[in-house]
């Protein structure tokens, strides 16, 4: 992983407080697709931190890479989030080290290994 793309549905300011390199979806363009966003990330080895459950959705179609961290903590006031991610973060990095994907929930934070996909998927 040489970094991270963080979706435009999430505070640009995380790219600040968050270790590692991170990059907003904005500085990229203006209202990417969910496809271009994917196809950047998987082009250049970054992980995709999102509140969007169509990432999901592409991660279990596709499989990794990218690897997505799904944010699943409901609406928080971006200060809330900006403060929780960067309190978690360590973990989730440790956890990215071998899960595909990192769900956030209220109160705990998971990783996940998908299985191989079959060729041509």
């Amino acid at each position: 992983m040489k970094g991270i793309l963080i979706d435009e549905n999430l505070p640009a300011e995380l790219a600040a407080v968050l270790s590692g390199h991170c990059t907003h979806a904005n500085v990229l363009g203006r209202q990417l697709t969910d496809e271009q966003l994917w196809c950047h990330a998987k082009a250049n080895d970054l992980v995709i931190l999102t509140k969007d459950a169509d990432f999901f959705d592409k991660l279990i179609m596709h499989g990794s890479p990218p690897k997505v961290v799904w944010v699943r903590t409901g609406n928080l006031r971006r200060t809330d989030m900006v403060t929780l991610l960067s309190q978690i973060w360590p973990q989730v990095l440790a956890l990215l080290v071998t899960a595909d994907l990192v769900e956030l929930h209220p109160g705990r934070v998971e990783g996940i290994k998908l299985g191989p996909q079959k060729q041509g998927t």
